[in-house]
């Protein structure tokens, strides 16, 4: 793994004050193919309170069953469901039998109230039980609604969540449906070491639980801690992301969890730097990484550091800011705006939200940066900035968890996860437009900001140049899926790419008809079908 540090300006004017981004960045390879995964030694804890009922426990117990036939017999798993009561309903076991899990697992129902700390708390215990450094030790929580039994405090479930953390059991959370508090999903995993996922409607939970079981599959590194030691020439330092922090005099610390394979860890932080008025450079921090890299014979613990030096001139000119610090900031800072507005609008002060998020998007717009993350970030900022301009109209639970997870998606280095829920979303809208026109045969294909004419009999979707449709991600293959035209409809294939075809939620193991509205996942990227 490669620890490394950019700025937006390494070269400041003299004798003026100013603010400066880093952006401290671990940089992964793949997760070793030759050397076996690091086990798992995961709780699956389910809510089966009465909102669950109908889609949503189906399919919950749909991912859950996907999960488990995803896990080897060197996993070890367990799984409880909860209600007003909780019920172990298959301890820590190797996964061997994985037909007596499913079934099981099937045979779950709804009950009545929402002991979700009864659930959650009996799900740590079990990963205690075989606590092993070796292991990858983690409760998987997920629930629909609020915490009604047992301990409900949120300070107190906080507290306890840090505390399994430090104890070696880490915690992600996922929450189901309008219903939920994403503040105290958000803070149980933030002190729990885990992640948090919005899953906005039942569907699309098998992707979710996918989602999570990858990342744990391909775990290289972990505890990844990154400090830093600002020297006198620094007043103020402020993370723009939402990582946990800890402050000791003068010293920053910001945890940052889990490595994963070919994924780029990066915190970017805000240094203001008073007038300096000797030229030349100065030393203005010492940064340092520290994680537990995962080798063949377990882990080794490594530590970097590295000065952070800026170079003072006389007046000019200032060089072009670094690019790629550049977007990270305007991306970081859309999120916090979104933030910021939900605080305005919890209070019913719309105009200041949406005057908020227009802010940062005439930000970007400013810049004049070409790139499609950001243009793509800009438009979804102006639809929020219109949206809060009704008001309540458009204000509600569901608008403002959508809000609210991106954000936290963004602030904790998942903005993929971002676009591929403004996607999701944006897949229902069209749905929704066409409902009075079902099986509506699309003329355009659309990704991220671009749209893509679905013209011919044959239309290959991949990496490679040679395709009709080219999409550069890597998590799509060279030639992934291809669209064939059958009289009036078009039929959408996967060609046996790595990473695998959803429609609408679905795994494609057959040629199947495409519709206007609906949403297919190649390997991590989202495409809607479009009327032209």
């Amino acid at each position: 793994m490669q620890a490394e540090f950019a700025l937006d300006y390494d070269v400041l004017t003299v004798e003026r004050s100013q603010k400066v981004y880093l952006m401290a960045r671990l940089i992964s390879g793949p997760a070793p193919e030759h050397r076996q995964r690091r086990p798992l030694n995961l709780s699956l804890v389910i809510d089966r309170s009465g909102s669950m009922a109908g889609d949503k426990i189906a399919y919950t117990r749909q991912a859950a069953q996907f999960l488990v036939q995803n896990l080897s017999s060197k996993d070890l798993l367990s799984v409880v469901a909860y209600h007003g009561e909780v019920e172990v309903l298959f301890a820590p076991e190797p996964v061997v039998n994985k037909d007596a899990i499913g079934q099981r697992i099937a045979a779950i129902t709804t009950g009545s109230m929402t002991n979700l700390s009864g659930g959650w708390l009996e799900g740590c215990n079990l990963v205690a039980q075989n606590l092993d450094q070796d292991h990858m030790n983690r409760v998987i929580l997920m629930t629909d609604g609020l915490a009604n039994r047992g301990i409900t405090s949120r300070r107190q479930l906080v507290a306890l969540a840090q505390q399994k953390y430090e104890g070696g059991v880490s915690t992600t959370t996922m929450g189901l449906g309008e219903d939920f508090n994403e503040d105290l999903l958000v803070a149980l995993a933030d002190a729990g070491g885990g992640a948090f996922y919005f899953i906005e409607s039942p569907e699309v939970a098998p992707l979710i639980f996918d989602e999570e079981l990858r990342g744990l599959l391909s775990v290289v590194g972990q505890n990844l801690t990154v400090t830093i030691n600002p020297t006198e020439h620094v007043t103020q330092v402020r993370q723009l992301n939402a990582y946990p922090e800890q402050v000791v005099a003068r010293q920053m610390s910001f945890r940052l969890g889990d490595v994963f394979g070919d994924e780029v860890k990066a915190l970017v932080l805000e240094l203001t730097i008073p007038a300096l008025n000797t030229l030349g450079e100065h030393h203005v921090a010492m940064l340092r990484f520290e994680y537990d890299e995962i080798t063949e014979h377990g882990t080794q613990h490594q530590i970097h550091e590295m000065p952070v030096m800026v170079n003072i001139a006389p007046p000019g000119e200032l060089p072009e800011p670094n690019r790629d610090v550049q977007q990270s900031v305007l991306l970081l800072q859309a999120a916090n705006a979104r933030r910021t507005a939900i605080d305005a609008a919890d209070k019913g002060q719309y105009q200041e939200a949406s005057a908020v998020l227009r802010a940062a998007a005439d930000a970007i717009d400013h810049t004049g940066l070409d790139d499609a993350q950001l243009t793509e970030e800009r438009e979804a900022l102006q639809k929020q900035a219109d949206d809060m301009e009704r008001g309540a109209e458009r204000y509600d639970d569901y608008s403002r968890k959508t809000m609210y997870t991106q954000a936290i998606y963004t602030m904790t280095d998942r903005h993929e996860g971002t676009q591929m829920l403004r996607t999701r979303e944006l897949g229902r809208e069209f749905r929704a437009q066409v409902a009075q026109k079902p099986g509506v045969t699309p003329a355009v294909l659309a990704w991220n900001t671009q749209d893509f004419p679905l013209d011919g009999d044959l239309i290959r979707i991949g990496r490679a140049r040679q395709n009709e449709i080219t999409i550069e991600a890597t998590s799509i293959s060279r030639f992934h899926a291809q669209l064939t035209r059958d009289g009036d409809r078009l039929l959408l294939e996967d060609l046996g790419s790595t990473n695998g075809t959803l429609l609408n939620g679905e795994r494609l193991l057959a040629p199947q008809p495409v519709s206007v509205g609906d949403v297919a996942q190649l390997g991590y990227e989202h495409v809607v079908f479009k009327e032209a």
